[in-house]
């Protein structure tokens, strides 16, 4: 006779069985701000620029020091025997009786300023006198004045001013009347949830218009219909403004990145910079100094890798901030202490109106931004 086993009972079966749930929410969470963080946060242009956002507008004041060059103005080559120039417009306020002027190889001795033209000595200083290109730049070398001679009113520079606007960011977070009663694994309070998920989804629409943001505005009628916008980093770091350089995303080079920061310490900057980042970017910065020629700190024994978060140029020492909101193929190199967001409205959560079976409260908040000295910084540009 054969033994058989006892039957065994068993609670398996899936159409039966509780279910079970952590009560516990997870979220892939990447609510950093990377961008913000570095310029000093939602407020960090009140101390930078010396003032408080108390209007939609607000603008800054820069000057600069009187340039070490002007350009020629003539419509035609410079002949040898010239002893008057035209200069570009505006040119002649940098200029002044006694200044010293090379152009190519010959120096030229300014004697009188015009309101357009300046009178020169050519073959100063036992140059040969030569015919010089009409879109010639003339380098301001030095200064010679005459013994006794009057005063005369010194080259000069103009104030400028620069602006902004402020931009309103807003989500609503709306429920039924029954959302809050009903239980539901994970979330306590329904609003405070909501409104949890909000802030980092709004940071992240901030940290896009600091790159994209154009700047821009209608008449104050309106306001209700179109709305304001403020100026990113494109606004202000642009060829007009600011220092671009363009290189081969598949071929970059260390002098491509040394060569984008020459372009700004030539400008009269210097000392740190911040880089902001996107990772495909950093991987090739991190491969491009994953090179035995670069002197690097000694690692830690534990780890493997290079991940350069700081390098060192003739130029200035930069600091990479890694950003995985920042657009591909783009490099800012930014002074954090020239750039910095204001606050006109920090994030509030607000009641909103009820008009049915639901209830109703808003994420708000007004911020603006502001760049400074934009030839202080510089960008690089992938292609």
């Amino acid at each position: 006779m054969t033994n058989q086993a006892p039957p065994i009972w068993t609670n398996s079966h899936l159409d039966y069985q509780k279910r079970v749930i952590t009560d516990y929410v997870a979220m892939l969470d990447p609510s950093d701000a990377p961008f913000v963080e570095a310029i000093g946060g939602l407020d960090g242009a009140s101390g930078k620029f010396k003032f408080t956002a108390t209007g939609i507008k607000y603008e800054w004041l820069e000057d600069t020091l009187s340039p070490l060059s002007v350009s020629s103005g003539e419509t035609a080559a410079i002949a040898s025997t010239a002893t008057s120039v035209t200069l570009a417009t505006g040119n002649v306020n940098a200029l002044e009786p006694g200044h010293i002027l090379k152009v190519d190889s010959e120096y030229l001795w300014v004697s009188a300023v015009g309101t357009s033209a300046i009178t020169v000595t050519r073959a100063f200083g036992g140059t040969v006198a030569a015919t010089h290109a009409s879109n010639s730049v003339l380098e301001i070398i030095g200064q010679a004045r005459l013994e006794g001679a009057e005063s005369v009113p010194m080259g000069f520079t103009n104030l400028t001013n620069d602006w902004n606007y402020s931009q309103i960011f807003h989500k609503e977070i709306k429920l039924t009347g029954s959302a809050p009663l009903v239980e539901v694994y994970g979330i306590t309070d329904p609003y405070e949830y909501q409104a949890a998920k909000s802030l980092p989804e709004m940071m992240r629409l901030i940290e896009k218009t600091l790159q994209y943001g154009k700047r821009a505005t209608t008449n104050a009628d309106a306001l209700t219909t179109s709305p304001r916008t403020m100026g990113g980093v494109d606004e202000f770091l642009n060829a007009s403004k600011s220092n671009i350089k363009t290189a081969q995303a598949t071929a970059l080079t260390v002098t491509d990145i040394e060569n984008t920061l020459k372009m700004a310490y030539e400008d009269g900057s210097s000392g740190q910079f911040t880089a902001i980042i996107n990772p495909t970017d950093f991987q090739r910065i991190t491969a491009l100094y994953n090179n035995s020629s670069f002197i690097r700190y000694p690692p830690e024994q534990t780890r493997v890798g290079m991940v350069p978060a700081t390098i060192v140029t003739p130029f200035g020492n930069v600091d990479f901030v890694l950003d995985r909101w920042q657009k591909a193929n783009y490099i800012y190199f930014i002074k954090p202490e020239n750039m910095g967001m204001l606050t006109l409205r920090p994030w509030q959560i607000e009641d909103l109106a009820k008009g049915g079976d639901y209830e109703r409260k808003q994420l708000v908040g007004e911020f603006g931004f502001a760049v400074k000295l934009p030839k202080s910084m510089a960008v690089l540009q992938l292609s």
